[in-house]
């Protein structure tokens, strides 16, 4: 499943780097047309401003997915790898929490959009569609870190292979930690 699950955030974020190439040519282009032809392309900042959050939204998977988290390593390498790997643990759990209760905001946020009504200013653009699936990929991402919570448990609670009195390291990749 985490297989599935990781090639499923590549493609996503592959979806958001699309959108975002697509975003930095209007721009561009609109720049070029304000410039040299006073004739901007209208509409620009509407499609910028829905799709830059289903961007956004689209890279968090893969970001969790491949531990691309800012991570100061001190007090693992201090105290050991068992103590590494509890703290990896904790880190895991916070970063669970986090993106679980912001996918879990976005679903009011999105319905009041939807209630209200709201559109873009110059197209017109309902807004809630573009919430709506940005909160599903951060639903998405919050269930990558989940998988990422319990590799990591399974981690904590595999052996640890003595070298000699004073070293102990991970299991190797074709090793199972059980």
């Amino acid at each position: 499943m985490s297989e599935i699950i990781r090639r499923s955030t590549h493609w996503l974020s592959l979806v958001g780097f699309v959108g975002l190439f697509l975003l930095a040519i209007m721009s561009t282009l609109d720049a070029l047309m304000r410039s040299f032809f006073s004739a901007p392309i209208h509409g620009v900042n509407d499609v910028s401003a829905v799709v830059m959050a289903v961007v956004i939204a689209s890279c968090i998977p893969a970001n969790l997915s491949g531990r691309k988290n800012i991570t100061v390593e001190v007090l693992g390498a201090a105290f050991g790898l068992r103590a590494d790997r509890v703290l990896r643990l904790f880190a895991s759990i916070v970063v669970l929490v986090f993106v679980s209760l912001m996918a879990w905001e976005f679903v009011p946020y999105t319905k009041v959009i939807f209630e209200s009504g709201r559109q873009t200013w110059v197209l017109a653009w309902p807004i809630w569609p573009w919430w709506s699936v940005a909160t599903v990929f951060l639903a998405f991402a919050a269930l990558v870190q989940a998988v990422n919570v319990a590799q990591d448990i399974r981690l904590l609670l595999s052996p640890l292979r003595v070298v000699d009195e004073t070293t102990a390291i991970e299991p190797t990749a074709t090793e199972e930690p059980f």
